[in-house]
């Protein structure tokens, strides 16, 4: 999947709460999470937890992401990265 198909999905969420995109970018970006956090010294269990709050974000606060002003996965990350700080 590339960027451009990326932010055609998170606008889909982000103005018709399209379930079906954010089925595609969960099925995209979970397992890529999932490998971040484990990267980064997490066990495997704390990581599944933390990825599904991360993707329940990109659901609730998806009228927050402005592409303007980052790329989705940058976005996404950037909610990731606070999760894990946050843990």
């Amino acid at each position: 999947m590339n960027k451009t198909e990326i932010s055609e999905l998170m606008v889909k969420i982000r103005d018709d709460r399209d379930q079906i995109a954010f089925s595609n970018i969960f099925d995209f970006i979970a397992p890529k999470l999932k490998a971040y956090f484990l990267k980064n010294g997490l066990s495997s269990e704390n990581s599944e937890e933390l990825t599904q709050e991360v993707m329940s974000l990109v659901w609730t606060k998806s009228d927050k992401y402005d592409s303007s002003k980052s790329a989705v996965s940058t976005w996404i990350y950037t909610i990731a990265r606070n999760k894990k700080v946050d843990f």
